[in-house]
């Protein structure tokens, strides 16, 4: 299924030119071990970042969906637990490997305390708790409390406009796991493995509503399917899902996704949340990297007819979206049993047979997806893969160069009498000192470079987040002001509860509503500035580095002391130099803040003044003012909407320096630190050329000296090394073709 070939030739050139290097350390004289050592380093370097440089896939797609069947169906197996609710705040990360594994990583303490006083932030009573302390769930006495809060709440407090309130939910599933957990969340991130036959037993945690809670992320190791092993397929929520929180878990993926595929059940068609879910990914990410799988219900279908029927429905949804959207139409469900029909359960056999039994579907659903398969690795490694290989192409064609010349520059040594060695000497000497001018020229200009950018940014940072002018910003806090609440509704429960728990029951339902238009509007358009500024920061880089990579090549071919033929660099510079920077955001440990630190904005809400002292007195100053009979709830609407105002403005406020914090750490924490990581690195890959010049020359007129039979016999030497070189950097060249063909 996946080609693999050039990446195996990748692999045996450097290994051949780790070989050479090694071989030459005796026979060249005029260098340093430092020179082969950094090209041994960088030959190595890469086929680790081959290795473990990820190529994502997200699997994304509303509740039910068939998602998990999908990515089962890809690895040939029953691996990862289908159907396992909305409740799951996590990605699970799938990948082949030799062995069957799961790894569970669970929050710490902190994060789970943190996640549980966001969900009491929404409880609709302020009376449950017999202290104000921060909520600890290892304290019993914090554990009974909530539990017997929760009992006490109505049924309909577990509810908001239809669907199951989030933070009712998260409270209840701590309070059930927290005795199956206890010995295994500390106060940092634990992990816990399943090899082998209890692999099963990570399902038991991914499928539980009150076990997945305790979860931070899963990772799967899978022995089967066809999958190349650096190609990792993400299993994302139910882009549907109630919570806030599982939607920007899936935009965190997304950004650093390399292909998405939406899969849309045939038993439903595209439907509002897809639209809503499409509209979000093409302000995200675009729609260059994105297919579209109908997944098809076999048992819904009297015939393929009418399987294509609802395609073509879809498809008419699809184009108002994406121009010429690419579609693929089978059944995951059907591929997962035909590649398991020798095991599976008598149920599901007789299933797999009903559908056979009707060739025109099956036959079609199996041409869907092999011509899925070969779009998907096609897209996949044309794009970010194709470009990892030609960068380090063009980086091995500049290594064998170097390598070339200081082959030539040895030669040149002994092919020279004293008197000659001495010129030769006197030569190198100067341009030793040119390549130190134009170092520093280089430092200089890269300095000045990333001063002038980093006020570019600075500038457009400040834009992005200003909350009069901004393209979000003054939309999210006007949508803050104009939310209306349906106050003639909440009438029963003003005369069945009171004033106090009524206006915070009205706070969480507000809350939960502006977390999502922040997760929706907010983020995506945050991510797509950030996508901007990093091609930006790049692209102004490469550009500034052209001529210099031009004066770098022309300054080393000037070390051909004795004249012939300059070393063709084969498309090397003249192409400019071009940054991976996901690679580079790695291994400098620079990463976008989570898309989930755009909900805590709330956490400012969270303050004495507000929650505990000031808005709690403030009620009950409302209470006494407008104290009339239980049943009269009419007249405590006024204060009702007093309230509501009160909250209203209290949240503008958090919102205001919420942006404030976040516009400063986009700035200083990852942009500023990105423009200097990409500076460094350009600096570092045009400079290290110099490097196998700058060397102690002092015993130049030594090795000129030598007798010429010792002299004759490194000459040799030198020949036949390069004479392999020349077929390494033959093999190059032809693998650069392969590629662009």
């Amino acid at each position: 299924m996946y080609d693999t070939s050039i990446k195996h030739q990748l692999f045996e050139i450097n290994q051949d030119l780790i070989e050479l290097t090694d071989r030459t350390r005796e026979t060249i004289s005029v260098s340093s071990d430092e020179t082969f050592d950094d090209w041994r380093h960088a030959a190595k370097l890469f086929e680790q970042r081959l290795e473990d440089d990820l190529l994502r896939m997200a699997v994304v797609g509303t509740i039910k969906s068939g998602k998990s069947t999908f990515i089962n169906a890809l690895f040939s197996g029953d691996y990862l637990k289908r159907g396992a609710g909305v409740i799951t705040s996590i990605v699970t990360k799938a990948r082949r490997s030799d062995r069957l594994r799961a790894v569970l990583s669970f929050k710490s303490w902190h994060e789970l305390n943190s996640e549980i006083e966001q969900a009491l932030q929404l409880f609709p009573t302020l009376n449950w708790r017999s202290t104000h302390e921060a909520f600890d769930i290892r304290k019993a006495k914090d554990r009974d409390e909530l539990s017997s809060a929760l009992a006490n709440l109505e049924s309909k407090h577990f509810w908001s406009k239809g669907l199951r309130s989030t933070s009712s939910v998260l409270l209840a599933a701590c309070l059930k796991g927290y005795p199956e957990v206890r010995e295994i969340v500390s106060d940092q991130t634990e992990t816990v493995v399943f090899e082998g036959n209890r692999f099963v037993d990570h399902q038991m945690y991914a499928g539980s509503e009150y076990l997945s809670v305790f979860l931070k992320d899963i990772h799967l190791e899978i022995p089967s399917g066809d999958l190349d092993r650096n190609i990792e397929i993400a299993d994302c929520q139910g882009s549907d899902s109630p919570n806030p929180l599982h939607l920007a878990m899936i935009q965190d993926y997304l950004r650093t996704a390399d292909l998405v595929v939406y899969l849309i059940s045939s038993r439903t068609g595209l439907r509002q949340a897809d639209i809503k879910f499409l509209n979000m990914i093409k302000q995200m990410v675009g729609t260059t990297h994105l297919l579209f799988v109908i997944n098809a219900d076999f048992n819904e279908h009297e015939s393929l007819a009418d399987l294509q029927r609802v395609a073509a429905k879809s498809r008419e949804d699809l184009e108002l979206i994406v121009k010429d959207p690419p579609i693929y139409i089978f059944s995951a469900l059907y591929t997962l049993f035909s590649a398991r029909k020798e095991i599976l359960p008598e149920k599901d056999r007789l299933r797999l047979d009903q559908w056979v039994a009707d060739p025109n579907i099956t036959t079609f659903s199996d041409h869907e997806k092999k011509r899925f398969e070969h779009d998907f690795l096609q897209l996949i490694t044309e794009q970010r893969y194709s470009l990892l290989l030609k960068n380090h192409l063009q980086r091995l064609q500049l290594m064998t160069a170097d390598f070339r010349r200081l082959l030539d520059l040895n030669r040149d040594i002994l092919s020279s009498d004293a008197a000659g060695a001495g010129v030769l000497l006197k030569k190198i000497k100067q341009q030793q000192k040119k390549t130190e001018r134009i170092k520093a020229m280089i430092k200089s200009t890269l300095d000045g470079a990333s001063n002038q950018l980093k006020r570019e940014i600075r500038a457009e940072v400040d834009r992005f987040y200003d909350t009069g002018s901004g393209p979000v910003a003054p939309a999210i806090l006007e949508y803050v002001k104009n939310y209306t609440i349906p106050y003639e509704q909440y009438g029963d429960q003003l005369t069945s509860e009171g004033f106090s728990d009524t206006l915070t029951a009205v706070f969480q339902m507000f809350k939960q509503d502006l977390d999502r238009y922040m997760a929706e509007q907010f983020n995506p358009a945050l991510f797509r500035f950030l996508r901007e500024k990093e091609a930006d920061i790049a692209d102004q880089f490469e550009s500034i580095t052209r001529p210099y990579d031009i004066m770098v090549t022309e300054t080393l071919v000037d070390y051909r002391m004795t004249g012939g033929e300059p070393i063709p660099e084969n498309g090397g510079p003249e192409n400019g130099r071009h940054i991976e920077l996901e690679s580079l955001k790695t291994s400098r440990g620079l990463s976008v803040p989570m898309a989930s630190a755009t909900l805590d904005y709330s956490t400012a809400l969270k303050t004495e003044a507000f929650m505990k002292l000031g808005f709690y007195r403030f009620v009950n100053t409302i209470k006494k003012v407008f104290r009339k009979s239980k049943t009269d709830y009419m007249a405590e609407i006024p204060a009702l909407k007093s309230g509501v105002a009160r909250m209203k403005k209290e949240t503008e406020t958090s919102l205001v320096f919420h942006f404030k914090n976040s516009k400063e750490n986009i700035k200083f924490q990852y942009l500023f630190k990105l423009i200097e990581s990409v500076s460094d690195e350009m600096f570092i890959q045009l400079v290290n050329r110099f490097k196998s010049y700058q060397t102690d020359l002092s015993n130049i007129k030594a090795i000129a000296g030598q007798d010429q039979g010792n002299k004759a016999a490194s000459l040799e030497r030198i020949d036949e090394i390069a004479e392999v070189l020349s077929q390494i950097r033959s093999r190059v060249g032809d693998l650069k073709k392969q590629i662009r063909t």
